[in-house]
């Protein structure tokens, strides 16, 4: 899957929100895919694709138009999700987190 405008991307690196809103609304389906197999949690999955998402936002500015947004896009969710993963390794901290996202569950 490409892109199929990548006027659009232009514009989201000059800071035009709504063709941000087309370009995450574009990649949502296969990032929330990717997300939920490796998280195994469509709520995490979400957090994450935002986090993803907000931080584009933010260096969008340091985005080229020529390049492959998919490829950048899945190597910036992975690291997310292997950061997490990594940040939560220790069982202690892990079963804090589990914890946490069983009380998010609940609500």
């Amino acid at each position: 899957m490409t892109f199929p405008n990548q006027q659009i991307l232009f514009r989201v690196t000059q800071g035009d929100e709504a063709a941000f809103t087309q370009l995450r609304s574009y990649f949502h389906v296969p990032a929330f895919k990717f997300c939920s197999v490796l998280l195994k949690d469509e709520k995490e999955a979400e957090t994450v694709i935002e986090d993803v998402f907000s931080k584009i936002w933010d260096e969008r500015l340091a985005l080229c138009a020529d390049d492959n947004f998919q490829s950048y896009l899945f190597t910036n969710l992975k690291n997310q999700i292997f950061g997490q993963m990594r940040k939560y390794s220790d069982p202690v901290a892990r079963k804090q987190y589990l914890d946490r996202m069983q009380s998010f569950r609940a609500e």
